[in-house]
């Protein structure tokens, strides 16, 4: 009977590995929507869609960007978090979900974690760009320093609202320079540069984009630094904030693929091999590069290492801060 017993679970086993592979082999049959937190036309979008684009001719299936607004990003991500892990409905995320636990307003109904997400695979990087207005007086890091502590008019920046990954950079700043600056929050990083660039404000940190070289390059702004590690290859010129003597001052963009909690594994690996394929491909590489982007690769054990260790470091950050949204 012990022998029985035995085989009937082999059977099983095999069985179930079968099916695994029969779904995994299947996979997709239907067309996959991706969750983008962010407006049209923005940076993000611009890389979700040249992503979508690019894995739905490798995946044959129809990859549908939706774009959910509201709450800086949270409503998106929120929607996504609770979405059915069947592999149709993925979540384009950012470095932004490591502040999400930590932004959002006391009031609010929405409650999720980096644990309710299913890491897929990193896409790619980018960087925060330091930019001053042309009439501020401000053209290095020395200069804006010593501006924020001598000037009579307090030095202003503007970002896309409090909390999100355009205000943080330069909240962080103030602490690390001893130094004290006007934020003005907008309704999102394009009107807050359209106020840069009529000198209405002196700073903002939008996302790099490939929109901004023509500003830069003629002089409407001046580019003070970037957020990365190490400079951005579109703007070679520019130094890392680390590099004007702010260590703690590295605050990259990334993106990667997210599925819901519970998402299959054999939708996980399918999606990961494609997407580090993709990574190798000249094309897609130079598509993300035209918007701003480093193709990058970042496995899904990596980038679940990554989310929550930038998580634990965004709650100390911003906990010292003492902000209240």
């Amino acid at each position: 009977m012990k022998n029985l017993s035995t085989l009937k679970c082999l059977v099983v086993t095999i069985c179930s590995l079968l099916a695994t592979a029969s779904q995994a082999q299947n996979y997709p049959q239907n067309p996959i929507k991706i969750i983008v937190p962010y407006s049209a036309g923005g940076p993000t979008d611009a890389a979700a869609r040249i992503f979508a684009e690019r894995l739905a001719e490798k995946l044959r299936q129809p990859v549908i960007i939706q774009t959910l607004l509201g709450g800086g990003g949270l409503v998106g991500t929120e929607v996504a978090a609770r979405a059915a892990p069947d592999g149709y409905t993925l979540y384009f995320g950012a470095n932004s979900m490591a502040i999400y636990p930590f932004v959002k307003p006391a009031e609010s109904s929405i409650n999720f974690q980096a644990t309710d997400f299913a890491a897929i695979g990193g896409i790619a990087t980018s960087a925060h760009v330091l930019l001053a207005s042309k009439n501020s007086g401000i053209t290095s890091m020395s200069d804006l320093v010593q501006k924020a502590k001598t000037a009579n008019e307090a030095v202003s920046y503007g970002s896309a609202g409090a909390g999100g990954s355009t205000h943080l950079p330069l909240a962080f700043f103030e602490k690390d320079a001893g130094i004290k600056l006007l934020h003005v929050p907008y309704k999102g990083a394009a009107p807050a540069f359209v106020d840069l660039l009529a000198s209405r404000i002196d700073l903002s940190t939008p996302g790099y984009s490939a929109a901004l070289n023509e500003p830069i390059q003629s002089g409407k702004v001046i580019a003070l630094a970037v957020t990365s590690d190490k400079r951005l290859p579109f703007l070679a010129n520019v130094p890392t904030w680390a590099e004007s003597g702010y260590p703690n001052m590295v605050f990259p963009i990334w993106y990667a693929l997210f599925g819901p909690k519970g998402t299959p594994p054999f939708v996980v690996e399918r999606l990961s091999q494609e997407m580090k394929a993709m990574s190798a491909e000249p094309d897609y590489v130079k598509k993300l590069a035209a918007q701003g982007n480093v193709a990058e690769f970042v496995p899904p054990k990596e980038l679940d290492e990554l989310l929550a260790r930038q998580t634990v470091e965004m709650g100390k950050r911003i906990g010292a801060l003492n902000l209240k949204f």
